[in-house]
């Protein structure tokens, strides 16, 4: 987003102009204009899993400084949320760039240097970068385990900075050459269902058994080492959009599970497949074994499928492999986009979960395009009671991001990831 200095919105939500920062060059020395915005978001569009450019009909370059985005319905507020998240919109590249997978070409303070697959990416400062300049010469990403091997990293000196599973909160807290940094996220531990013709989930009776089978208490405790924030709905209680109404509809009631079972016809329970994110991720693993071991208490047979994160939109999504997924949901930092982006209309993971529903397509496009921002969270507090009292997901928790670095030979602050997928911000980290 800071490619762009300013921007400009029509009342009708229908297109956004952005005026570009001047004086940018990709580190290739290709200079960062209009046409370079142009055909980076055209070429992101072709991408199927970004459903955010399902909403663009097409591009305008206005000057050599500015472009405008036209957009088939009022999708301009989410639409610039989604701008500043690379996940949802991609990142801006050199157009003269041949291969973004392997050697990406970018505008940003650091400049791509090698990749090792499996092993190690390294990336040095950008002498010619924009703007502030980064304290530190260059960072190496050394691929290890988030849980003990991370720890016996940073305690070597083999890494200087972790990221960490709250199993390792206690030993590292306590560590007086490790400076911890907790930060909240918009991501939230979820079961997300998939409907459909062979769905064992289409009986609302069944996807409130399994709600009601599931302990958050116990999967908190367990996976978060009770740092996190167990989840009654889609959106935590420190949010506008948190709804009251629904905090208590399902407590842990494993008799109330059965008893829904008995009435939808399945005495002795069902089986489905759950997959989670392959890799021997520890959180996901503790995760994934709690609830077969939860569900399995009433009846319900789970059979855990792991498949690695890289290849989840294509073997759970697109190829439907799988009845439900447990994972880390991301989040955004718009409330009104997080149920849209699940439910509504179009929506990438709506499609493939068979979830798009009518209700609450048009309550997410409301919010979206709700004229006082302040209007938005009341409308998403009637879309998280349809959320839940079908219950087309289970929340679960919402999970801390843990990060720690070595104070003997890392000096300064940091700011920890906002988002799972995206980096934390080492801007002001230096080496002693």
């Amino acid at each position: 987003p800071a490619l762009a200095t300013s921007w400009d919105v029509p009342a009708d939500g229908k297109s956004i102009t952005f005026h570009l920062r001047t004086g940018v060059s990709f580190t290739d020395g290709t200079p960062f204009d209009a046409d370079a915005a142009k055909w980076n978001l055209e070429h992101n569009a072709k991408n199927t899993t970004l459903d955010d450019f399902t909403h663009m009909t097409g591009i305008d370059v206005l000057d050599k400084s500015t472009i405008r985005i036209n957009l088939k319905d009022d999708f301009a507020v989410p639409f610039l949320d989604d701008m500043g998240d690379p996940g949802r919109m991609g990142i801006m590249a050199s157009p003269k760039a041949t291969d973004l997978n392997s050697h990406p070409i970018g505008t940003g303070p650091f400049v791509f240097q090698s990749y090792s697959p499996g092993a190690k990416i390294s990336i040095r400062r950008n002498p010619t970068y924009w703007g502030t300049k980064p304290k530190l010469d260059g960072i190496d990403y050394i691929q290890i385990g988030t849980g003990p091997p991370a720890v016996t990293a940073l305690r070597s000196g083999a890494v200087d900075l972790i990221r960490f599973e709250p199993e390792s909160y206690s030993t590292l807290k306590a560590n007086k050459n490790v400076q911890v940094v907790a930060q909240p996220t918009g991501a939230y531990l979820q079961m997300q269902f998939r409907l459909g013709p062979s769905s064992p989930f289409n009986d609302v009776r069944l996807r409130q058994a399994v709600e009601y089978a599931v302990d958050r208490e116990e999967i908190n405790r367990v996976v978060n080492e009770g740092l996190g924030q167990v989840a009654s709905q889609p959106f935590p209680k420190t949010s506008l959009s948190y709804n009251p109404l629904v905090a208590n509809l399902y407590p842990h009631d494993p008799a109330k599970a059965k008893q829904l079972l008995a009435q939808a016809g399945k005495p002795n329970g069902f089986s489905f497949k759950m997959v989670i994110p392959g890799g021997n991720i520890t959180n996901m693993e503790r995760q994934g074994q709690l609830l077969q071991q939860q569900l399995g208490q009433v009846g319900i047979k789970v059979e855990i499928v792991r498949v690695l994160g890289s290849d989840i939109a294509t073997q759970y999504y697109i190829a439907r492999q799988g009845d439900a997924f447990a994972a880390e949901k991301l989040g955004g930092t718009l409330d009104a986009g997080q149920i849209y982006g699940q439910y509504g209309k179009f929506q990438f993971v709506a499609i493939y979960n068979n979830q798009e529903h009518a209700d609450l397509d048009q309550l997410g496009l409301e919010a979206q395009s709700a004229a006082h921002i302040a209007d938005a969270p009341k409308i998403n507090q009637q879309a998280v009671k349809i959320v839940m009292q079908n219950a087309y997901e289970v929340p679960i928790a919402y999970p801390p991001q843990l990060m720690g670095f070595d104070t003997s030979r890392v000096g300064g602050t940091m700011r920890g990831q906002t988002d799972i997928c995206d980096p934390p911000d080492l801007h002001n980290l230096f080496m002693k």
